[in-house]
């Protein structure tokens, strides 16, 4: 499969490679602490950034009796919280990386005062008080290091294809809905593995969580089972419009009219800003059950799963308009929550 990629820069305060991440949590932060979470199939490291004190409040009971005695708060602990948490992972396809420049933008915002393009936020730094947030940048480093670029701005649907599927032997790309047939994909037989997966051809996504899980997953749900957060926002991308999507299919009523109303809010609030999301909320009820639901199981926090735009030459956003998509989207869930403290999810 021959390609042709135009050549686009990325401004400085668009960071989401490996080495730029890694580079900016270890020189830039100082309010907040960075960690190495866990360690990818291919043994690349997994970073988190912690914001605010973490409360350990003693575990008692499991989300499943808690729940089961009509009182999730049990497990939760959320009454007697002094902070709201919140939990932000990107990239766990690794060439859906817009939503790791708006995270490592609002943690400059949290370190600094300004995002990466020198600019204030106010609302959301004094949103921000009220919270403990923990964010991965980068969830799947090894599709991530096999992306070869730091944006798909302005590139056509075939480099968006190539990276993010991938391309056999033959030259034939790898196309859904295949690459959701077979798991793990037969990583022997390509010639570019797709960012979607890991090292091992998974799509962590979809992963084997009740056998042969991957230590991505593993990550993802021994953090969000020690934090507890009360949200959980996944950061996707895709070759569309931006939009909340895809609710996870275990969320019971009460839990799926709250994504609706953040998905409003968060719609309206874009719109009113010219960034062109879906004019429709677009959400239906998910007929997989994917990471989203596990995460939810493991923490009682309401998933949440946003769709950024790539900006390929059939929709196009500037890296600009991507930034703003992403600081608009954090600030609307952190303020949503600050209303309801998530209250009545389960």
């Amino acid at each position: 499969m021959n390609i042709t990629e135009t050549q686009v820069g990325t401004p400085d305060y668009w960071i989401t490679s490996l080495d730029g991440v890694k580079k900016y949590l270890e020189q830039n932060v100082k309010k907040g602490k960075v960690f190495t979470a866990g360690y990818s199939a291919g043994g690349r490291e997994i970073l988190a950034y912690a914001y605010g004190e973490k409360e350990d409040l003693p575990q008692t009971v499991s989300l499943s009796s808690a729940w089961a005695a009509r009182k999730p708060e049990l497990y939760t602990r959320a009454p007697e919280r002094k902070k709201l948490s919140l939990f932000i992972y990107g990239a766990i396809h690794g060439a859906e990386i817009e939503g790791t420049a708006g995270l490592m933008n609002m943690i400059n915002l949290l370190e600094h005062g300004l995002d990466l393009r020198g600019r204030k936020n106010e609302s959301l730094l004094k949103l921000a008080e009220d919270y403990r947030i923990v964010i991965v940048p980068i969830s799947q480093p090894d599709g991530r290091a096999r992306f070869r670029r730091n944006s798909l701005v302005g590139q056509s649907l075939d480099v968006f294809q190539y990276y993010a599927h991938g391309v056999w032997k033959d030259g034939s790309p790898c196309k859904y809905p295949y690459h959701k047939e077979v798991m793990p994909l037969p990583v022997k037989d390509f010639e570019q593995l797709g960012a979607y997966f890991n090292d091992n051809g998974v799509n962590c996504q979809h992963d084997d969580f009740f056998g042969n899980i991957q230590p991505e997953t593993q990550t993802l749900i021994r953090l969000v089972h020690e934090e507890r957060p009360d949200c959980i926002l996944s950061c996707h991308s895709c070759e569309a419009d931006p939009g909340m999507s895809t609710p996870a299919a275990s969320l019971q009523e009460e839990g799926l009219l709250m994504e609706q109303q953040i998905a409003i809010s968060v719609m309206s609030r874009q719109m009113r800003e010219n960034l062109r999301p879906y004019h429709r909320v677009n959400l239906r009820q998910a007929k997989a059950f994917i990471l989203q639901d596990i995460l939810y199981m493991a923490s009682g926090a309401l998933p949440l799963l946003y769709e950024f735009p790539h900006g390929c030459e059939n929709i196009p956003f500037t890296h600009e308009e991507i930034i703003d998509l992403g600081l608009t989207l954090f600030e609307e869930i952190m303020s949503y929550g600050k209303e309801t403290r998530f209250r009545n999810r389960f």
